[in-house]
């Protein structure tokens, strides 16, 4: 028998799946395949008829509806024979099998690394995007606010009506953010209980874009019929880019979560540097909503 084990990169849409790590039902060591993306590629590469069953080991455990455009993998393959099974053949028998299935996932690319290479471990940097569209209202009673966005976007930003952002606050908020702190108030109840909350998080950066730069095809994905549509700032769209080598349970949605609450005026820079100051769980403020999945994305991972 061969044994090789093979490094990915790949992207997914995380829609459907519970998250990108396979877990085991309630109460039965039977698992949903097909539900996480683990499981998607364990699955795939079963019609490779490895000689033994294949564990894929993700290099990030993304959420529930978390996307990735790039993100990595690796998995330790035996052939039933000594022949060795070229990666290039791994990237294009994967790839069939998701257009077969409908799954949406994608191999980017495949090569044979050696044995001790671990891509979760040997990561040097993350970086996370959260994409926001604010639409901004006059006052609180404006009726003129539509809830509008892209239809294509539904899903992919995470959309916000308010009377009141500040952009240059909410970058204020981010450089509080970078650096070396210990994160405990900006992760969520987890078991990993013992883990250590002192990280680097090496930048926050924060890019303004604009109604060209969003949807499928300007002008048709802002129609001017659409109430406030007409108005060339009516909407404001925000890509945050958040980098470090890793980051806690949903951090990074906590944290986009807390630089739109600075923006929006619902908290101050001050009770920024309280949760940083004095990191616990009981020093989140509860004004802060933790951000949904749907609008977060790995976009890379650096070795």
């Amino acid at each position: 028998m061969s044994l090789k084990r093979y490094f990915l990169h790949c992207a997914y849409i995380g829609t459907p799946f519970r998250g990108s790590q396979r877990q085991a039902k309630r109460g039965s060591l039977v698992q949903d395949e097909l539900s996480t993306v683990q499981g998607a590629i364990e699955m795939g590469l079963k019609y490779l008829n490895p000689a033994r069953d294949t564990v894929v080991c993700m290099a990030s455990r993304t959420d529930a509806g978390v996307h990735a455009l790039n993100t990595t993998c690796h998995f330790d393959f035996c052939q039933p024979f000594y022949a060795i099974l070229e990666p290039d053949a791994i990237t294009l028998r994967l790839n069939k099998f998701f257009v077969k299935s409908d799954n949406p996932i994608r191999i980017l690319s495949t090569k044979i690394v050696p044995d001790d290479f671990h891509c979760r471990y040997n990561a040097i940097s993350r970086t996370y995007l959260y994409r926001i569209i604010i639409e901004e209202k006059k006052q609180d009673n404006d009726l003129t606010a539509t809830y509008f966005m892209p239809i294509e976007e539904t899903n992919r930003a995470f959309y916000v009506s308010t009377n009141s952002f500040n952009l240059d606050t909410m970058r204020e908020a981010a450089k509080l953010l970078e650096g070396f702190h210990d994160f405990r108030t900006f992760m969520a109840t987890s078991k990993d209980s013992d883990r250590i909350t002192r990280k680097k998080l090496d930048s926050i950066r924060i890019i303004e874009r604009s109604k060209e730069q969003v949807g499928v095809s300007w002008p048709y994905s802002w129609p001017a019929v659409a109430v406030q549509n007409s108005k060339e700032q009516s909407h404001r769209i925000l890509d945050m880019y958040f980098k470090g080598k890793g980051f806690l349970y949903k951090q990074v949605r906590r944290t986009a979560g807390t630089l739109l609450s600075a923006g929006t005026g619902q908290i101050s820079l001050q009770d920024i540097r309280f949760m940083l100051e004095v990191p616990s769980k009981h020093s989140w403020n509860p004004r802060i909503k933790a951000l949904p999945g749907y609008a977060l994305y790995l976009c890379e991972i650096e070795y």
